[in-house]
């Protein structure tokens, strides 16, 4: 018996930039419905950016799907709306709330 999983994430060649500086350079990878997957790597090896390349916060380019849906031509918005989203690690996302608010 075979089982299916259809391609939730796929990426590949994604390049991201902060102005003059590329960060990424080429990432692949593909993500099916029902995988777990972690993005681990030191400071400044370019997790948050691959995160914001994706939803479209950086200069960026490569293939990026969701579901199937190209995300380049989308804004943050629209990727927001398709289900994927990106929170910033910051300690102050919601720096005047308490835990239990």
């Amino acid at each position: 018996m075979s089982t299916t999983r259809s391609l939730l994430l796929d990426v590949a060649g994604l390049r991201a930039w902060y102005g003059a500086s590329q960060v990424l350079h080429g990432v692949d990878l593909r993500i099916h419905a029902g995988e777990v997957v972690a993005l681990a790597g030191r400071n400044g090896s370019g997790r948050s950016t691959f995160a914001k390349a994706l939803m479209s916060m950086v200069a960026a380019d490569g293939v990026r799907r969701f579901a199937g849906v190209d995300l380049a031509p989308l804004r943050t918005f629209e990727i927001a709306r398709l289900g994927l989203g990106y929170v910033a690690e910051q300690r102050d996302v919601f720096p005047t709330l308490s835990v239990d608010e």
